[in-house]
């Protein structure tokens, strides 16, 4: 039944108001063109892609190292197995080196669970980095977040 009266037109504007507010909350409003936020939002969206640039010459600078080293081990080996010292010294030794790398690797994907391919180490690595250097460099990433869900819209549109 439908009640008409104070009390009852009371309890729906409570509701309305409370519907209102919830979908305020889910839905969030647009940031005016005009809107000095969106000024603070176009400063931290360059200073991110800075972080993210600097992160992803790191994660390079990385990997690149790891090539080195697997380089230098090899170049290494091979001048010991065919230079100073015979295979039947060398046999145990390359041996252990292999499952050590195996044993790393296998490490990795049981600690990560995830592929232990080229590009899940480098989005886990880029990843790493990038927090390292937001924390570095005291950005807000909860107030970037705020920000963003605040704009609906690009900022170049």
């Amino acid at each position: 039944m439908w009640a008409f009266g104070s009390a009852g037109c009371a309890h729906t504007f409570t509701q309305q108001t409370q519907v209102v507010d919830l979908f305020r909350r889910a839905v969030p409003l647009a940031l005016a063109p005009d809107d000095p936020r969106r000024e603070e939002l176009k400063k931290l969206q360059a200073k991110q892609e800075e972080i993210d640039k600097l992160a992803h010459k790191q994660t390079g600078r990385i990997l690149y190292t790891g090539l080195l080293f697997l380089e230098f081990q090899f170049g290494l080996l091979f001048r010991l197995t065919f230079w100073e010292f015979s295979w039947d010294v060398m046999a145990p030794i390359t041996y252990f080196a292999t499952i050590f790398c195996l044993v790393f690797g296998y490490g990795y994907f049981l600690i990560t669970a995830t592929d232990p391919s080229y590009q899940d180490f480098m989005k886990r690595l880029f990843l790493f980095r990038r927090r390292k250097l937001m924390k570095k460099h005291n950005f807000d990433v909860a107030r970037f977040l705020e920000l963003q869900n605040k704009c609906k819209w690009p900022l170049k549109a």
